[in-house]
């Protein structure tokens, strides 16, 4: 017991040391991504931008950089900064399930557009998490993932790092991100880089948003009957994804191939 109670204070001693709770963010001018390197792994609910194509290369790219990471008993996201202009470079970002699915469109509120990239206003890491909510907006295939602190009846700025992607401040902190046309880069396991010309039919957000209600219901109280019913929509939402073979529709696919056996 005296063992780990010193090391819960260890780690409480690191995590102030190191580790600060907030972190002022800039705005910078440079675009450094390309909309391709947008990837969002369903079977995982993982977002991953950068050039990097697996978990080895973010721990390669962690040594080099400052940010906010997923680190001992930590929760924070992991959200990369080069150490030489303190801007972006890369993240790896849990979605917080299940997914709040919304049949309208996003109501932007007071936002503020820019293009650019985003960068530290110091040298040092911190922790950051942007994903205490998650909600699919149906109508217009988006990504809303945000933090509990953000107040969105107040002006927020949101940064396009891509032309799909961009980070929501507020009064100079990260509150969350959005992925437009989100469909377009769902990805299996696996592949590391989103095409460019996906043939996306309109109706894959409808089927996303039925998938991610099955989901919700899931985590409640069900008869076996219930249960029965939930198990034949998703099916159905299967056999509807056979007759495509673009990524995004293996990647539906197989995950209801694996809720399927789970259930």
């Amino acid at each position: 017991m005296e063992l780990f109670q010193l090391l819960v204070e260890l780690t409480c001693h690191l995590q102030n040391k190191y580790y600060h709770k907030n972190m002022k963010i800039k705005y910078c001018e440079k675009q450094f991504f390309k909309n391709t390197q947008v990837r969002w792994y369903l079977s995982s609910q993982i977002v991953w931008i950068g050039k990097e194509k697996n978990y080895n290369e973010i721990e390669e790219l962690k040594n080099i950089s400052y940010g906010s990471f997923n680190w001992l008993w930590s929760d924070a996201d992991t959200i990369l900064f080069n150490r030489d202009g303190l801007e972006f470079i890369g993240a790896v970002i849990k979605l917080n399930e299940p997914i709040t699915v919304k049949m309208d469109k996003i109501d932007r509120g007071l936002i503020e557009d820019k293009f650019g990239n985003i960068k530290i206003s110091e040298a040092k890491n911190f922790d950051c998490k942007l994903s205490d909510f998650t909600e699919y907006y149906v109508e217009d295939d988006t990504i809303l993932s945000y933090s509990k602190k953000w107040n969105r009846i107040n002006p927020s700025t949101e940064i396009k790092v891509t032309e799909d992607f961009s980070f929501v401040l507020q009064n100079e902190e990260m509150m969350g991100f959005v992925i437009y046309k989100a469909s377009k880069h769902l990805l299996p396991d696996g592949i590391d880089l989103v095409e460019e010309n996906n043939n996306i039919k309109e109706d894959l957000r409808i089927k996303l948003g039925g998938f991610f209600e099955i989901i919700e219901r899931m985590d409640d109280e069900l008869t076996q009957y219930e249960e029965s019913e939930l198990k034949g929509s998703l099916k159905e939402i299967y056999e509807e994804t056979l007759p495509y073979s673009e990524p995004a529709y293996i990647t539906l696919r197989d995950t209801i191939s694996n809720v399927l056996d789970y259930m």
